[in-house]
């Protein structure tokens, strides 16, 4: 088996095909969700009590 490019046709690179303000559109939504997801499910109590005992 040979491996392919990481920009062959069958495994396209996404990143560098966006233009710069869809990339940064991409990154703005990525710290969006983990924003919500860092106040909404690491800040609960009962996940932190799971997590530390």
């Amino acid at each position: 088996m040979t491996a392919l490019p990481a920009s062959s046709t069958f495994m396209p690179s996404i990143l560098f095909e966006l233009a710069p303000d869809q990339l940064i559109r991409v990154q703005l939504w990525l710290y969006r969700i983990g924003g919500y997801l860092l106040i909404n499910f690491v800040d609960d109590p009962v996940w932190l009590a799971l997590m530390f005992c």
